[in-house]
């Protein structure tokens, strides 16, 4: 940690021409990347040490200016380093919508929707897009977590079987830009308005991952009216080929797919003393898991029920 520090101030005294300033860790994501608070003559930044993954950089910088052009709210990227280890992004502040809760849930909604309907609009030649192949290699843990707590051979079985059929129908789907990971922890107010974070896995993606990860997030329960709603609103202003019940079932396979995959990253992290903090969202993932499955009548939903 000492080392760090003395790195990334070395490099904050050369671009921003001041060696005073407080540097402070901020809350670690499940990710590679360190996010630290830096105020000097009573202007804050936010840091991003990419310190393991330059690779995520290049990225977030790339899909920075595609974002941009799509009039989506981020963050200002105000310097970075030649290596692309460090980013030097405007501070929006501490009102992540996961620990606020200011505002009523259909507004957080209208306003999400809204920045999602913009990320639709960015530019789709540029981007790449998921592969079966890629879409598959996300949900291998999640099957070494289900060995790890004695699932049967016919289980396994079973499993491979539905994720298989998962990501079958994920790529029937309409392909849109996507954030990948389009839920609270990654949207902030500041200045009354909404900003996107973390968005360097932009990518062309099936329609129901960002849905799924918006309208039915594993800490927040919204009303089921609310969510035909706000869904029903979403076709029409952007012009969606599909109808709700369509759509319904798009984003209940993308949502069993998505906590598949977080469940099994989750899992790894935690046999290496990683994101100790986030064990008690182990459950809330099983339990979408089990959610998607149960609404697709997927007979899978039993095993995943055991693991609860």
């Amino acid at each position: 940690m000492r080392t760090e520090l003395t790195e990334i101030t070395n490099w904050l005294s050369k671009t921003i021409g001041d060696s005073s300033f407080n540097v402070k860790e901020l809350r670690q994501e499940a990710s590679h990347r360190k996010y630290y608070r830096i105020e000097a003559d009573n202007t804050s930044y936010v840091l991003t040490d990419n310190f393991e993954k330059t690779d995520q950089s290049a990225n977030f910088l790339y899909a920075s200016k595609i974002l941009r052009n799509s009039s989506v709210n981020v963050p200002e990227v105000l310097a970075f380093s030649e290596d692309l280890r460090f980013v030097l992004l405007q501070d929006l502040g501490d009102e992540s919508l996961d620990v606020i809760d200011k505002y009523k849930d259909e507004k957080i909604l209208e306003m999400a929707l809204e920045q999602l309907s913009r990320i639709y609009f960015s530019d789709q030649d540029v981007l790449k897009s998921v592969t079966k192949e890629s879409l598959l290699e996300q949900t291998n843990s999640f099957i070494d977590f289900c060995r790890e707590n004695k699932c049967s051979n016919d289980e396994i079985n079973a499993l491979e079987i539905l994720r298989n059929d998962l990501v079958h129908n994920l790529l029937n789907q309409q392909f849109m830009p996507s954030h990948n990971d389009f839920e609270r922890r990654n949207l902030m107010m500041f200045k009354e308005e909404l900003f996107v974070i973390d968005f360097q896995d932009l990518n062309m993606g099936p329609i129901g991952i960002d849905l799924a990860s918006i309208m039915y997030e594993h800490t927040f329960n919204y009303p089921k009216a609310l969510i035909n709603e706000m869904l029903e609103t979403h076709l029409k202003d952007n012009g969606l080929k599909a109808s709700s019940t369509e759509l319904e079932d798009m984003i209940m396979h993308a949502l069993a797919h998505r906590s598949m995959r977080i469940v099994g990253t989750f899992n790894k992290y935690f046999k290496e003393g990683k994101l100790l903090n986030r064990k008690s969202d182990l459950d809330k993932f099983l339990k979408r898991i089990y959610l998607a499955l149960s609404s697709l009548k997927k007979v899978e939903a039993k095993i995943v029920k055991k693991l609860l």
